[in-house]
């Protein structure tokens, strides 16, 4: 895997993420979300802590990063360009690797903005900092989780728009697996939210550091990476 190629599509990638108007309404929207979840209990409850603000956000990355993927491949196989990237000297990998590290670093990005939540804490206050450190851990492990949903979700069809439905709705089921779980008989409700983002996002953001859960995130994300190079390739032969 050469390292140049995947950088340079990577910062051609987010560049035209950065220049997408899109972006910016995403953005900003997921930004006021993130800090009116931050700043209302800290002045209705007087608590200093990152809860009311990283507990949605499993349920907020549902819509927010499908959002953000969702043109990934699909405005590629529309307008014809993959043909043309597919001709250069780069690898299918290599092109898979690239969008998925530009996606994340628009995520990356957006997260870091969340970043002044616990230096406030850390001034008005005496919060956990191993929690904090699990919070923005568990951030991570979700946000590659996934992007490289969104990635294949993108990787399936034309339509941005469907890719995005696509994303959603894979996200979403991760998401609910915890609570669909409570309705399973024992052992089968432990398979079964073995599985749920939110079992995984949850351990971690309290503090709590588990192989387990990093492998969950490691294994879930080389997965759909893996899944969306097939079927940019399945695609590329038709």
């Amino acid at each position: 895997m050469r390292k140049s190629s995947i950088f340079t599509l990577a910062r051609k990638e987010l560049a035209i993420l950065l220049n997408a108007p899109a972006t910016y309404v995403i953005s900003v929207v997921f930004l006021l979300i993130t800090g009116w979840l931050f700043i209302a209990p800290l002045f209705q409850l007087d608590q200093s802590t990152l809860d009311s603000f990283f507990r949605p956000l499993p349920l907020i990355f549902t819509f927010l990063i499908p959002a953000l993927t969702m043109r990934s491949f699909s405005e590629e196989f529309k307008s014809g360009t993959i043909e043309y990237l597919t001709t250069l000297p780069i690898e299918d990998h290599e092109i898979v690797v690239s969008k998925y590290l530009a996606a994340m670093g628009l995520v990356g990005l957006l997260v870091a903005f969340t970043l002044v939540f616990p230096v406030v804490l850390l001034v008005i206050g005496l919060p956990d900092v191993g929690q904090m450190i699990g919070v923005y851990v568990s951030i991570l492990g979700l946000a590659s989780f996934f992007t490289a949903i969104g990635l294949f979700s993108s990787a399936l069809t034309r339509n941005q728009v469907v890719a995005f439905i696509i994303g959603f709705f894979i996200c979403f089921v991760f998401f609910l697996l915890d609570r669909v779980a409570d309705f399973m008989p024992g052992i089968l409700a432990g398979f079964v939210r073995g599985f749920s983002v939110s079992t995984h996002f949850e351990a971690l953001a309290r503090g709590v550091l588990d192989t387990r859960d990093l492998l969950y995130w490691i294994t879930g994300t080389g997965f759909f990476l893996a899944v969306s190079l097939s079927v940019m390739q399945s695609k590329k032969w038709r």
